[in-house]
């Protein structure tokens, strides 16, 4: 399968907290005007285009990128991590007037709380889009995209893949909701499946009850909505609503799980065409990931391998 795939492009530091970090209520804090230690810091390629690309090509897939990264030392450790992922970035534009994306991620008892730059992420636009570049692919997917510019460039991709007959995979971020929700609805409008998280899809649905936001977003959309839920496991609205339950793993690190999970499922699906099967499949892999203390993407056999070991 091959797929064209535009999102975000950043370096993810991040922070293990130490003692001196604390919870309030649904806060993280930490005391303000102090220098404070923390156990470990790890610093690696992220962002939700390049992780969800990652696993498509760990399940052998070939994916034709497009983004943009600073001129600059984390930009070039980008384009190496993608070379070595066996992604392909002739299309990754490298601004010289801004920095690489960066995110600062602080992981507490298994959850995340993110703050993210995205610099150079901001950059790729309807100048940068090449039809020629989407011609003999099976599907084009967007991801966290929040800029003008970028809002343009997805705008080229979906007339194109509308007239070429590729499919189209939206997968926003809670940014991409909260800034441009009005293009947004245009997009999911489009697309063949849209898959977002809970608090994006509440928040898109303006309810935060999962059954009614999964209805909601198939009035939205001509395709299939897929919400995942965390623990609660994933739901999908084919005929009607239905929940996949997640399975019982421990929680070392949610990072990147919903992005495993995206790419899982679309390699699922097109080798499988089987929507309930495919929905497992993913929900299996982002159990993996989450349980994996090296955040590792799993391959097709350690996904199948867990799944009959927990059928």
């Amino acid at each position: 399968m091959k797929a064209v795939v535009t999102g975000s492009l950043v370096i993810d530091i991040t922070i293990y907290p130490s003692k001196h970090f604390r919870t309030i209520k649904d806060f993280f804090a930490f005391p303000f005007d102090h220098k404070i230690q923390v156990d470990k810091i790890l610093v690696e390629v992220g962002g939700s285009g390049y992780n969800v690309s990652s696993t498509l090509t760990n399940f052998g897939n070939k994916v034709n990128y497009f983004g943009a990264v600073g001129k600059d030392t984390y930009g070039e450790m980008i384009l190496k991590a993608m070379r070595n992922r066996k992604i392909r970035s002739k299309n990754v534009k490298i601004v010289g007037k801004d920095l690489t994306g960066f995110s600062l991620i602080f992981l507490y008892e298994g959850e995340k709380t993110i703050i993210t730059y995205r610099g150079a992420n901001n950059h790729l636009s309807e100048n940068d889009f090449k039809e020629s570049e989407f011609r003999n692919h099976d599907l084009f997917l967007f991801t966290s995209m929040t800029s003008k510019q970028n809002i343009g460039f997805i705008k080229c991709a979906i007339e194109v893949c509308k007239r070429i007959g590729l499919k189209i995979f939206c997968n926003p971020s809670i940014a991409m909701v909260e800034n441009q929700e009005d293009n947004l609805k245009k997009f999911i409008k489009e697309s063949d499946f849209v898959i977002m998280n809970k608090k994006e899809a509440f928040k898109l649905t303006k309810t935060n009850k999962i059954e009614l936001s999964v209805k909601r977003l198939k009035k939205m959309c001509k395709g299939i909505p897929i919400v995942t839920a965390g623990k609660h496991g994933s739901y999908v609205f084919d005929d009607r609503v239905k929940n996949f339950k997640a399975y019982n793993v421990e929680v070392i690190d949610t990072t990147g799980a919903g992005d495993t999970f995206t790419g899982a499922f679309i390699h699922s699906y097109y080798l499988t065409n089987d929507l309930e099967y495919s929905i497992k499949f993913a929900n299996a892999a982002a159990a993996l990931r989450i349980s994996s203390i090296e955040r590792k993407i799993p391959n097709e056999k350690e996904v199948t391998q867990f799944m009959e070991e927990n059928s």
